[in-house]
């Protein structure tokens, strides 16, 4: 029976560098085409510039989305994503509306619906017409629920990349109800 070197058993691993190349003349050739041709390096920029224009195309869609993602957060019971769709320092009653809402999601149970009627305006400022429907019940009382409907007036402006009410009217909608 022969012995072997503890190196014999455990090989040592070849280095990266004591390996072929795998596709060394395709990533070549991908390099100098590259280097050479304008085509190559517009398509980037191209791609870029398409998808902008789509997104600032789209400013109709995307405050959809925001309302429909703010109704959500009202049903959800989740005051701050609800606020979170407002705009803290342009909203002249900011701090009215935290209260309202507040106080009404720590009483109620809420069901939330819109309807993106229509939205109108320009690339800086957008006005939109929401039919919003509200259902409240209260939380320990089993009365009936209550039902809030109304068409509501907001002000959209981009701020960052997400779009933030700036106005909402009639701001009382969202009001607290009185306890039984």
């Amino acid at each position: 029976m022969t012995t072997r070197s503890p190196a014999a058993r455990f090989p040592t691993p070849r280095l990266a560098a004591d390996r072929p190349e795998r596709g060394s003349a395709m990533r070549r050739a991908l390099a100098r085409l590259m280097r050479g041709s304008i085509a190559f390096k517009a398509v980037p920029l191209l791609c870029a510039a398409i998808s902008g224009a789509a997104q600032s195309t789209d400013a109709p869609g995307q405050i959809r989305l925001a309302v429909r993602d703010a109704s959500r957060a009202l049903q959800a019971g989740n005051a701050p994503l609800f606020l979170a769709a407002f705009d803290r320092q342009e909203f002249a009653e900011y701090g009215k509306l935290r209260e309202q809402v507040t106080a009404l999601v720590a009483q109620r149970r809420i069901a939330s619906s819109v309807a993106v009627e229509s939205v109108q305006g320009g690339p800086v400022e957008w006005t939109v017409d929401v039919d919003w429907l509200i259902e409240l019940t209260h939380k320990l009382d089993p009365s009936p629920p209550e039902q809030r409907r109304d068409i509501l007036k907001l002000r959209v402006r981009k701020r960052g990349r997400r779009w933030r009410v700036v106005d909402i009217q009639p701001l009382a909608f969202f009001a607290a109800l009185p306890d039984p």
